[in-house]
């Protein structure tokens, strides 16, 4: 019979073939036991709830939960629209694996983790560093009052907070290491003052258009300076509603102005949006911007629709771009690439980040005196 000790030893033995797991965490990931976290799961391709309590679904469940895979527990609806959203998951373990070597741990030291949805992560945190030295906090008080239980069913009691995520927990810092297992437009000024100096920040910085894993360390009272890396993070948002799915509160998508339109044509190809260097440079720029897809139309081809959150939108079909709204969105665009054209058309990780407290995000590409803009 496999057990899940077995299932687990294997996925580790996967983890670290893979070369994204450090020595010290193999203990960590052998000997905490995923299924406590989740219980069940929906099932990806037709949306079924999977539950160990369940025998006949049993032999999925456990095959699904030690496999390299993320999971999405918990799901929410929007009046009016007809989709259950993701609200949390437990996340591949390759990339838990990866975030945590990348945290570069070390004895002693004291970790907040922003977002503790299924508890798991906190609780491979607490078998490396000791529950005394986490801490972790989530928008949602049903997912921490869950985490709170099964953490303490392996013996394990950090401090758990339901609240802001972006707003950290004062409360108990300084800490020496910050992992977000959360998707956030800019790191925090709050993640910032919370940090003691010289300790490190762990994130997933994402836009509309693309995801990035950045480590950023402290170098003074108000800056820390990181560098991505060429690896996406694909978290959900850090929410401002415990029971709303979107990043910010309100209604999903923005309202297309149409007030002021115009046509003109293009020499850029549209194909560019397609390139995963430039989706990432076009988002430091403009991390509202969204692609939606394709319109149809009844007497016509399709058209590629971008759009921007203060309503702004444009419509491209071939060389023909048709704009609306306050701003000239495809100006953004071709602009956009006279940037990446000038510095190379550089990939994702040679940029970096330097982020203030007390003033905007400045993205620089190879060194920090080297501005992107």
């Amino acid at each position: 019979m496999t057990t899940w000790q077995d299932r687990a030893r294997t996925l580790t033995d996967q983890l670290a073939a893979e070369g994204v797991l450090a020595p010290g965490w193999r203990e960590a990931f052998e000997s905490t036991p995923r299924h406590v976290f989740v219980p069940e799961f929906y099932r990806r391709d037709d949306g079924a709830l999977i539950s160990g309590a369940d025998r006949a679904q049993r032999d999925e469940w456990l095959a699904a939960v030690y496999s390299d895979d993320s999971l999405t527990t918990q799901r929410a609806t929007v009046p009016g629209i007809d989709i259950a959203w993701p609200t949390s998951s437990s996340t591949m373990p390759s990339l838990m694996a990866r975030m945590l070597t990348l945290l570069d741990v070390q004895d002693g030291q004291r970790v907040m983790e922003i977002g503790t949805g299924t508890g798991y992560n906190a609780a491979l945190l607490c078998y490396r560093l000791g529950a005394a030295n986490v801490t972790s906090i989530d928008i949602d008080p049903a997912l921490v009052d869950a985490a709170r239980d099964r953490l303490a069913e392996l013996g394990y009691r950090p401090h758990l907070t339901a609240g802001d995520g972006a707003l950290g927990i004062p409360a108990l810092a300084p800490y020496d290491r910050i992992i977000a297992t959360c998707a956030v437009p800019e790191v925090p000024p709050a993640w910032i003052t919370q940090l003691r100096i010289g300790g490190s920040i762990v994130a997933d910085v994402r836009g509309e258009l693309a995801s990035s894993l950045v480590v950023l360390h402290k170098a003074n009272a108000d800056t820390a300076v990181g560098a991505f890396l060429d690896v996406p993070g694909h978290f959900m948002w850090l929410r401002a509603e415990a029971g709303s799915p979107f990043r910010t509160p309100g209604t999903f998508g923005a309202q297309l102005d149409h007030s002021s339109t115009s046509t003109r044509t293009t020499t850029l190809d549209p194909a560019i949006l397609d390139d995963p260097g430039f989706r990432f440079v076009l988002q430091l720029d403009e991390p509202g911007i969204k692609l939606p897809g394709t319109i149809s139309y009844d007497n016509g081809p399709d058209r590629l629709l971008v759009q921007a959150e203060d309503g702004s939108w444009v419509e491209i079909d071939g060389n023909t771009v048709v704009e609306g709204g306050p701003r000239r969105l495809w100006a953004v665009i071709e602009g956009a690439v006279a940037t990446w054209d000038k510095h190379g058309r550089p990939a994702r990780d040679r940029f970096g980040i330097t982020a203030s407290i007390n003033q905007p995000a400045r993205y620089w590409v190879d060194s920090p005196d080297n501005d992107w803009r």
